[in-house]
């Protein structure tokens, strides 16, 4: 069935249909279908697994509170002290913004600053008065591009500010707006690089202009068709898509595309030797590697489909898109490839035409490789012992792993919103940033004003100010912190002095997304300070009443590992001092960047747990069926493992050591078990095969040296030319495409260099 298939490319009108009926398909295809970034999302809530609290929380929040907003903080620092001046210039920024607001159809959900609201000032000024803050919720979805022009047009504002004063917009909704502008330019880029850098070692490698060329444009279509058929398929099912995930494919598909290529163009210029008909010699040579190609592509397609099984959206997103990526690169492989390289024919390899010799059989086409070959066959325990050793050495790195789950550590230092939290930090306590937000629902009919619920709100509250690395909580029952401001009472006692009909349209500016006081109040008038009490109060609750939130600050950074850690025990305080002073009916659910990060944490690990072991087994499984044996895929396995580990090893001591990072971006050992070995396990089948191939005619041992004498050269360009492409992220401004970047290459060099080379054989 398969020789059937790849018979047809090599024949002399066959290879001509093939070329037609690819320019058809992307004829109707690339136009007509939409591109992965149409469909993509930088919404984090998309990627969490759908049953953890925090995304319980934040639905609840989407329902409760129909304004739901970003917040964006504007902060303002002099480390000398705020002057007059300074808060003249912050005055500015603040009229600005409370403009944009009144905008018809505005997303700015109102300004919380001491110039509308100067009973918050404890919040909202640092106690040395180095710095102070104002929150402008932006409401809509995040990857509107209302939202970062928004953000944008705030920056522009701030700006403006001079002098002494330092001004940076920060927040959520900052960094959401620094890392959409991030992937925003991440596809063109690397495309532009990966292609560049890949034309430069085929060039280099094969000193041919056409053979450097062919592989580029293959690939290049196969992008354009890949990324249409995806993005197809996955809005038609309503499937979440990764803002990265775009990027990863083209390096993907430019690394396993230029493989299956030089695999295909090595064994052709091998067969044009044999053959002086070049259809005939490709037709051998799509014989002898096109089952090598089909259990490559199935290996890392397989490997692909199970990222399904994953419950963190970020890995699920990306298995159905390279999947039918990979999918349509091992189609072009056979079939698109031998066809072009059919029609080229020898002068293709031009200026170093393979010709014609009957003897080639017995050549020896690759000195270096057959010693290699004869020193591992001669010496084979020796050899395994000092490379398992080496590797082992390697693995120890392993050792100092320290995952990071702070997008801020991600992100370049001179990005505004990383530039604010360093201001930020300065002032005030770390979790300004992003504060933990607790959720306190009521039954039915029943509301957070009501007596019983806010003692409940109050207990809640003051269990979770007694916990170690809180320094704050705010409330309906304590707008200005627990201990700083008025409590229980003088919020109860706004209430009630409020008018009905104040309180009304209140409620109404609130529901319309103004923040603060209505502007018709008289601010001389005895109820002024009750209204601003109450307005403060209504910040925490929902539209309809039924929930309040309590908002948590600690003196941590909201997306470190300690903070994480603490998110269980604000839960578990919270539920259990509800259940103690309220009446029964009330729940609890905390969100927030803080518990998103930490359920992000925990569905990291399930799936490196459960889905990397399935990909393992599935690859032993596909190498079992190509080399029909129940032992080579063990200790194939074992090699895998093996090499896994010294790579990320090896890596996290360049990280720390040279790179001077301490931590390692939280996805990149999934992410490169997945890509190093589904592409690396490559050159295990392309070298096995030829092993079994040739242990037909020969004894064993004089199969493998055969056979890694003519793939040695091959697997050592492919290997070199895959890592070039991965080596491509480290051009990105995303610490963690730097580490994955490097981590793949490293890993796919060791790969080439140390397992396929010395240990496998």
């Amino acid at each position: 069935m398969l020789d059937a298939i790849t018979d047809v490319p090599s024949s002399r009108r066959g290879k001509w249909l093939v070329l037609l009926a690819w320019f058809v398909a992307a004829g109707l295809i690339i136009p007509l279908a939409p591109t992965l970034s149409d469909i993509s999302t930088n919404d984090r809530l998309e990627f969490l697994p759908a049953d953890a609290e925090s995304t319980r929380a934040a639905e609840m929040v989407r329902e409760k509170y129909p304004r739901t907003s970003t917040p964006a903080i504007v902060v303002f620092r002099n480390p000398d002290g705020l002057s007059d001046a300074d808060l003249a210039s912050a005055r500015t920024v603040y009229d600005a913004v409370a403009a944009m607001a009144q905008e018809p159809g505005s997303n700015v959900a109102g300004v919380v600053s001491i110039f509308n609201l100067p009973q918050a000032r404890g919040q909202l000024v640092s106690p040395d008065g180095t710095t102070m803050t104002m929150i402008v919720p932006i409401s809509g979805s995040t990857t509107e591009p209302a939202f970062g022009d928004r953000v944008d047009a705030i920056r522009d504002v701030t700006a403006q500010a001079g002098g002494e004063l330092q001004v940076k917009v920060s927040g959520p909704a900052g960094l959401i707006a620094d890392l959409v502008a991030v992937f925003s330019e991440i596809d063109l880029f690397l495309l532009l690089v990966t292609a560049s850098l890949v034309l430069v070692l085929l060039i280099l490698i094969y000193r041919s202009p056409v053979i450097a060329i062919v592989p580029l444009l293959i690939v290049g279509l196969v992008l354009q068709l890949a990324g249409g058929l995806a993005a197809l398929v996955l809005r038609a099912v309503d499937f979440p898509v990764d803002g990265q995930t775009s990027g990863i494919m083209t390096v993907i598909l430019f690394g396993a595309g230029t493989d299956y290529y030089l695999f295909i163009a090595s064994r052709y210029r091998e067969e044009l030797r044999r053959n002086e008909d070049k259809h005939l010699a490709m037709r051998a040579a799509m014989r002898g590697v096109s089952e090598a190609i089909l259990s490559a592509g199935a290996t890392l397609m397989l490997a692909s489909l199970l990222l399904l099984l994953a419950v963190f959206g970020s890995f699920r997103s990306l298995g159905p898109v390279v999947a039918i990526a990979i999918g349509t690169m091992m189609l072009a492989a056979l079939t698109l490839i031998p066809a072009i390289l059919a029609i080229i024919g020898r002068n293709g390899f031009w200026p170093f035409r393979p010709r014609y010799s009957p003897d080639a059989e017995n050549e020896q086409v690759n000195r270096l490789w057959s010693r290699i070959g004869k020193m591992v066959l001669n010496r084979p325990a020796a050899v395994l012992g000092v490379t398992t050793l080496i590797l082992l050495v390697m693995a120890s790195g392993v050792l100092r792993y320290a995952p990071s789950y702070d997008t801020l550590e991600s992100l370049p230092s001179d990005v505004e919103s990383v530039e604010g939290f360093q201001l930020l930090r300065a002032g005030f306590p770390a979790g300004d940033l992003a504060p933990t937000d607790v959720y306190v629902r009521f039954p039915a009919g029943q509301s957070a004003f009501d007596p019983a619920n806010m003692a409940t709100l109050q207990a809640v509250s003051e269990a979770l100010a007694g916990l170690e690395h809180v320094v704050q909580v705010s409330g309906p029952t304590a707008p200005s912190g627990v201990g700083l401001g008025p409590g229980l009472d003088e919020v109860r006692q706004a209430y009630g002095q409020v008018p009905p009909e104040l309180r009304a349209q209140i409620d109404e500016a609130r529901v319309a997304g103004q923040g603060g006081p209505p502007e018709g109040v008289d601010q001389s008038s005895p109820e002024a300070q009750a209204v601003g009490l109450y307005t403060q109060a209504l910040q925490f609750m929902s539209i309809d009443g039924s929930v309040a939130r309590v908002e948590v600050v600690l003196d941590l950074n909201p997306y470190g590992a300690e903070a994480m850690d603490l998110a269980p025990t604000i839960r578990e305080t919270a539920r259990l001092a509800a259940a103690a002073a309220g009446p029964a009916g009330a729940s609890v659910l905390v969100g927030a960047e803080t518990a998103q990060t930490a359920d992000a944490r925990s569905a990291v690990t399930r799936d490196e747990l459960l889905v990397l072991p399935a990909i393992l087994l599935a690859i032993m499984l596909v190498l079992g069926l190509l080399l029909r044996s129940l032992v080579a895929p063990l200790y194939l396995g074992a090699t895998i493992v093996l090499t896994y580990f010294a790579t990320l090893g090896l890596s996290i001591l360049v990280f720390r050591y040279v790179f001077g990072q301490e931590s390692v971006g939280s996805a990149g050992p999934f992410y490169l078990f997945v890509f190093r070995d589904g592409l690396g396990v490559d050159y295990s089948i392309y070298l096995m095969s030829r092993i079994r191939e040739e242990s037909q005619r020969m004894p064993l041992r004089l199969a493998t040296e055969y056979a890694l004498e003519r793939t040695g050269g091959v697997i050592t360009s492919a290997g070199i030319i895959l890592a070039g492409t991965f080596a491509a992220l480290m051009t990105l401004p995303l610490r963690d495409l730097i580490q994955l970047g490097f981590a793949v290459a490293i890993g796919v060099l060791i790969d080439t260099f140390v397992t396929r080379s010395l240990l496998a054989p």
